[in-house]
């Protein structure tokens, strides 16, 4: 899905393109490969010096949503290179934009805020809360958003997404603000003038399941739509709606998502289905709904969704356009891509390979009764409620995921 709306200048970025032919893809990787394969990649690729030291090549304005994904990346495994890459991208976002973030960029550090050694106290937090507390006390929060409308409705919503996530980490003032402005704009998400509408979906369910409650509250509550899609839509609809976008088995690029409403593309299956920002999104969204309601009947769209990511993953940790490997081929992708493989790490999957089972159990007890960093945020560390002991409360978490799959 090209994503040059997201800045005019890109334009002139022509990166690697396919060729006509489908690549014949190999066998995925586990989740653990896939992730370390994909940051190696980005890490690498990142400029270290210089004035434009923390981007990635002709990708500056993506800088935020690479970044999250190199913080995603180092959450799964505690690889300090990655750490380090998401910390030089995220001073990078604070020295470029002088205080006013898109939303990926303030979400983003965020995230580096969370790795801190101190979560509540950090550089990072402190720019992030001190935007919002600029954009309510010198421009007016209302004044600020209207800086969104008349903004193609899709990348409006990827942008105002992040930043409820983000005002909701930094307990900003106007968040509910912020929060009711993403539902505004999503009401206005539709076939006709959106470019993606399900991405849409996918991130809008993915903010408002990470901030507040999915409930009986009207998406579109005052300006009923001429094609009707919204009206009397509630939040507790998005996850249903969400995941009835999903492509099913024996279809093309079954376990993705399609990126129209209607579910076509001018009668072609590859442009209907199959791009990897709209199965990123939506899969993030399904995610967070089922966090956010564990009885929600969401697990079998999300491991089909988590079969469809990883076999998009090249062998080398490339991540295209398409599902497919076609397509362009951006950094962007690639960080994308970071964020909802380790959102898609099930508890209790220490060794990383997309499966809870007796792997798993040998780690635990081979490290039974140790005493751990309680700050530790790894996925791979036994100590997975972050007690600081390897004990049963960290068996009983395993035990509840027993069995879980992600492979074949």
């Amino acid at each position: 899905m090209n994503r040059q709306y997201r800045v005019a200048g890109l334009i002139e970025m022509v990166l690697l393109v396919s060729t006509l032919c489908e690549p014949v893809l190999a066998d995925p990787m586990p989740i653990g490969q896939a992730i370390g394969t994909v940051a190696d990649r980005l890490e690498t690729a990142q400029l270290k010096s210089g004035v434009n030291a923390g981007i990635w090549p002709k990708e500056a304005s993506f800088t935020g949503s690479i970044a999250a994904g190199m913080v995603s990346a180092f959450r799964a495994s505690c690889e300090p290179a990655y750490k380090n890459s998401a910390e030089l991208a995220g001073e990078y976002i604070i020295w470029s934009a002088q205080g006013n973030f898109y939303g990926d960029e303030a979400f983003a550090l965020t995230l580096l805020s969370e790795i801190s050694d101190d979560p509540n106290n950090n550089i990072w937090r402190s720019a992030v809360s001190n935007f919002y507390a600029d954009v309510k006390d010198i421009a007016g929060t209302a004044d600020y958003m209207t800086q969104f409308e008349g903004v193609e409705p899709s990348t409006a919503v990827f942008y105002l997404a992040h930043h409820v996530v983000a005002a909701y980490y930094v307990d900003a003032t106007d968040k509910q603000i912020w929060r009711d402005n993403l539902l505004s704009l999503l009401s206005q998400v539709n076939d006709i003038s959106s470019n993606f509408p399900v991405m849409s979906l996918g991130v809008a369910t993915w903010a408002l399941a990470g901030t507040g409650p999915l409930d009986q509250t009207l998406v579109n509550c005052c300006n009923p739509a001429e094609d009707g899609y919204w009206n009397d839509v509630k939040l507790a609809d998005l996850p249903s709606l969400l995941a009835g976008h999903q492509v099913a088995d024996g279809e093309p690029y079954a376990g993705s998502f399609y990126w129209r409403f209607d579910h076509t593309s001018g009668g072609s299956p590859s442009a209907a289905s199959g791009h990897t920002e709209d199965a990123v999104f939506a899969t993030l969204g399904l995610l967070a709904a089922k966090k956010s309601d564990p009885q929600l009947d969401l697990d079998q769209a999300i491991i089909s969704a988590g079969k469809a990511l990883l076999d998009s993953v090249s062998q080398d940790g490339r991540v295209w356009e398409h599902m497919s490997q076609t397509g362009m081929l951006l950094y962007a992708y690639a960080g994308e891509m970071l964020e909802v493989l380790d959102g898609l790490i099930i508890e209790g999957d220490l060794n990383l390979d997309g499966s809870v089972d007796f792997v798993d159990f040998a780690i635990i007890a081979g490290d039974w009764g140790a005493t751990v960093n309680g700050g530790e945020i790894c996925r791979n560390s036994a100590d997975i409620d972050r007690s600081g002991t390897v004990d049963f409360a960290d068996l009983k978490v395993l035990s509840d995921n027993w069995l879980w799959n992600l492979g074949d």
